[in-house]
């Protein structure tokens, strides 16, 4: 907003002591305990305060003497300024005046008479309210303030960045144990159909083992002996001879055999 940067100025108002308060009075408690609380806010309370003097007489001729067009559809029309006029000389008495509340904060209003001012549009008053006001002048952040935004925040997107580093740090170690569990669990299942393939192999394998122990193993193991007593020089011709006699003594002495 702009009186946020360029100030405001307030015409006319407050008109009485109480609104005055009620306007800068200080409703915030201060942040530090141990501080004194300020009786005004120093976020609304105005750098000067300046009341333009002038006596009835004077103020009753100045409306009457303006032009028709200027008066018409306002409140300055002879019978309402002085209804005005006697109002707020009712409300604001010499003990409290909107201007004393000022005087009690040690912000001591700057008056100037208007009567004596016979340049033309007021030109001299206005010379002299520009003096107190001072020249143009930008109400935004100073320097410091500036840097100390600009800290403030730098540490809101440092602090932003380490919870999202955290916060992906979090994840990636999620996503680590779930492919950890994800990576046993294929293990145990993988280990659970080999111990399986493996019962069923065992359980297809006994009556092969049967019939070879049964069949196969005598006659084999008397021909091993027998090779291992010779020693021949080709042990392997000598293990077929001996199992070849062996299978035409079966051959002949077998009465299962057609």
């Amino acid at each position: 907003m702009p009186c946020q940067n360029q100030g405001f100025v307030l015409d006319g108002f407050p008109k009485t002591y109480a609104q005055a308060k009620d306007l800068f009075g200080n409703k915030e408690e201060p942040e530090d305990e141990d501080a004194p609380k300020l009786e005004y806010n120093p976020k609304l309370m105005p750098e000067a305060v300046i009341s333009l003097d002038g006596d009835d007489e004077f103020l009753k001729k100045r409306v009457m003497n303006l032009p028709e067009l200027v008066v018409a559809g306002t409140h300055n029309t002879e019978d309402l300024f002085l209804k005005r006029l006697t109002e707020f000389r009712m409300i604001n008495t010499d003990d409290q005046t909107v201007l004393n509340y000022f005087d009690e904060l040690e912000i001591h209003p700057e008056h100037l008479d208007i009567t004596a001012d016979t340049s033309f549009n007021m030109s001299q008053v206005v010379e002299k309210v520009l003096k107190v006001v001072g020249v143009p002048r930008n109400y935004g952040p100073t320097k410091e303030e500036r840097l100390e935004l600009q800290r403030i925040e730098m540490e809101k997107r440092l602090k932003l960045e380490a919870l999202a580093a955290l916060e992906l740090q979090r994840k990636e170690e999620e996503e680590r144990k779930e492919t950890n569990r994800r990576k046993e669990e294929w293990t145990a299942r993988v280990k659970e159909v080999k111990e399986q393939e493996e019962e069923v192999l065992q359980a297809q394998s006994y009556p092969l083992r049967n019939y070879l122990m049964k069949h196969v193993m005598p006659t084999l193991n008397q021909g091993l002996i027998e090779v291992c007593k010779v020693r021949p020089e080709d042990a392997i011709d000598y293990l077929f001879l001996i199992l070849f006699v062996q299978a035409e003594y079966l051959f002949e002495h077998n009465p299962q055999v057609d």
